[in-house]
């Protein structure tokens, strides 16, 4: 790992969390910067979604990509990654292909990263005062090895932890339950986007996820805020979405013309 990126990581967070910031767009940077920083196919920000019956469910709310992986979106939400959130604890696995293991946990986890061509796993919890509130998890498809240090992945998991816990909105400050509920409701908002992508682009949903990532890093623009515009764009014209700017890359800048020109 690069310490001089993961510096710059750490002091991008907590500058951010230094003003009035913007919670779903933290937990973007998270993500983003855990799969920079460790080098990994991916990363993602799960949570616990207290809004269903028994208060077991659990969302994606950020999550970052090389733009060669298309994931299964299950493989963070199961195995490793809700053992972490559940028990609180890093979970891991250094090598899916090494099967010397001692213990086999999370069979059909192991079955679905072996098929996304995925090697390994860490996943840090997300704690605010002892309660377990979900966890980051980092998936790689090479063996995870001895250079990525876990105390640089549990410090972007507390610091998240740390932004759902001093969420506002519109200035007030919430509770973090609140601001655990206002990032979950945004992520229906992303995944009716990728639907509209995914039928307006003929796409499977995989690729409709890929494209709303692209399209939210070429408008520079966070995942759910791109996921609006592009809801909206699908209210405003629902016969043909696709006339609305959000749901295509913006065209290249024009180049600066010489100065004596």
């Amino acid at each position: 790992m690069n310490t001089a990126q993961t510096r710059l990581a750490i002091a991008d967070l907590t500058a951010t969390l230094a003003t009035d910031f913007d919670v779903p767009t933290v937990l973007h940077a998270v993500a983003q910067h855990a799969r920079q920083c460790f080098d990994a196919a991916s990363a993602a920000v799960i949570l616990f979604d207290g809004r269903r019956s028994g208060g077991s469910g659990i969302q994606i709310v950020a999550e970052a990509m090389r733009e060669d992986i298309l994931a299964d979106p299950h493989l963070h939400i199961s195995g490793p990654g809700l053992s972490s959130a559940r028990d609180g604890a890093v979970a891991m696995l250094a090598d899916l292909d090494d099967d010397s293991v001692e213990f086999h946990r999370w069979p059909d986890y192991r079955r679905r990263a072996r098929e996304a061509g995925l090697r390994s796993v860490r996943a840090f919890p997300i704690k605010a005062m002892a309660q377990p509130l979900g966890s980051l998890v980092v998936h790689d498809d090479k063996p995870w090895g001895n250079e990525r240090p876990n105390d640089f992945g549990q410090i972007l998991a507390d610091l998240t932890a740390i932004a759902l816990s001093m969420g506002t909105e519109h200035g007030r400050a919430t509770t973090t339950a609140d601001t655990v509920a206002a990032v979950l409701d945004g992520t229906s908002v992303v995944a009716t986007a990728v639907g509209i992508l995914a039928e307006y682009f003929d796409l499977d949903l995989d690729a409709a996820r890929a494209r709303l990532r692209r399209l939210a890093r070429a408008h520079q623009l966070t995942p759910t805020e791109q996921a609006t515009a592009i809801v909206s764009a699908q209210n405003r014209n629902p016969r043909d979405p696709g006339t609305d700017p959000a749901l295509h890359f913006p065209a290249d800048l024009t180049p600066p013309r010489h100065i004596d020109r």
